[in-house]
């Protein structure tokens, strides 16, 4: 149940993350002269790091759950 509950705290970090680029994203490309092309690539590459990380957490359930 441990890993569980740490795998939930850390997605839940990850959507707070995620929240936060589109945010990044919304109020960024409304400013005067904004590079909208860095924004929604910063964006982009933001969500593809989360994903990995969210791979990498789902590894570690398994192996949790292998232990057990």
């Amino acid at each position: 149940m441990r890993p569980q509950i740490v795998a939930l705290i850390l997605r839940l970090g990850l959507m707070t993350i995620a929240c936060l680029l589109f945010l990044f994203l919304w109020f960024g490309t409304g400013a005067e002269r904004s590079p909208v092309g860095l924004m929604i690539g910063v964006t982009v590459a933001g969500l593809a790091g989360l994903w990995w990380v969210e791979l990498q957490i789902q590894k570690g359930l398994e192996i949790a759950k292998g232990d057990e």
